[in-house]
């Protein structure tokens, strides 16, 4: 894995990379309070396949933070993922996969410019919640007045840190979970905190309803793959009363012939908890 800032939309943001430059490009973007140096375990596998792309997002991990004091809104992911193309693949449709946030995004990207994405993975990307436009001032006050609290816990040790990642995902084995937290952290002062920028703590005040994303998805060209845990914790955002007819709903909105794989004795973090299957996975997609 090699690394490298890039100026995006005037910040630096921290990218990574897995594979020779002439191989085919495979972007990879990853989720909240994530790292694009997480899919370090599956790239591993990808690497004589594609020239891998991973950058941080803006404001995360090792990623400069944004300069507006109001925080970060969706579309800016969206309007970074526009020129992260243009940069390196300026003439040719890409490639992307998508990891929850991410997932979310590409599949907004892939529908606002359905010729610039060829193929896109959707890995555990489809955890919104239906907010309707009655939700909207309860959204706004509770984001307005969270502006000046969001902190993040600091730790004595990035080892103590790694701890506390194993312990929110019991399946992340010691090893995955120290290379983690060298690439999540920061010192601040003699000890360690999150990388990124506490105001992403703050859900985005816009109430995104199910109706949003569909008119997006419904446009979408690429040939997609679709990747669920078996054992995902996405309800835990998504509240729905019936979690498997939501999301048959949810699937029915991508395009025909989309493809749908369930990966065993996996919850939402699928690109480290079962990295050898999601490589499996997308070699075979792309092959295809």
């Amino acid at each position: 894995m090699k690394s490298k800032k890039i100026k995006i939309n005037g910040l630096n943001l921290q990218f990574y990379f897995w594979g020779r430059p002439r191989n085919p490009k495979l972007f990879l973007f990853h989720g909240w309070l994530e790292t694009g140096a997480a899919f370090d375990f599956v790239c591993r596998h990808l690497q004589d396949h594609f020239y891998c792309i991973a950058p941080d997002l803006r404001g995360y991990a090792k990623s400069e933070h944004g300069k507006n004091p109001l925080g970060y809104f969706f579309n800016e992911y969206v309007a970074d993922l526009h020129e992260i193309f243009k940069k390196f693949s300026p003439d040719q449709a890409v490639t992307a996969l998508g990891h929850s946030l991410s997932g979310a995004m590409v599949a907004i990207y892939a529908g606002a410019f359905p010729e610039r994405v060829a193929r896109f993975i959707n890995v555990e990307g489809f955890a919104f919640r239906d907010n309707g436009p009655e939700t909207g001032p309860d959204k706004l006050r509770r984001w307005i007045e969270g502006l000046k609290s969001q902190r993040f816990n600091t730790f004595a040790s990035q080892e103590e840190f790694a701890k506390r990642l194993q312990e929110a995902d019991p399946r992340l084995p010691p090893d995955r979970a120290s290379f983690l937290a060298r690439h999540l952290t920061r010192r601040t002062g003699r000890r360690f905190t999150m990388g990124a920028d506490p105001l992403h703590k703050l859900a985005d005040p816009t109430p995104y309803s199910r109706a949003f994303f569909y008119s997006f998805w419904n446009r979408i060209q690429a040939r997609c793959l679709l990747v669920l845990g078996e054992k995902t914790n996405m309800n835990d955002w998504i509240k729905a009363k019936d979690f498997k007819a939501e999301m048959k709903e949810r699937f029915s909105q991508f395009p025909k012939g989309t493809q749908l794989v369930e990966i065993p004795d996996c919850g939402h973090m699928v690109h480290y908890e079962r990295p050898e299957a999601l490589a499996r996975i997308i070699l075979d997609f792309l092959k295809t």
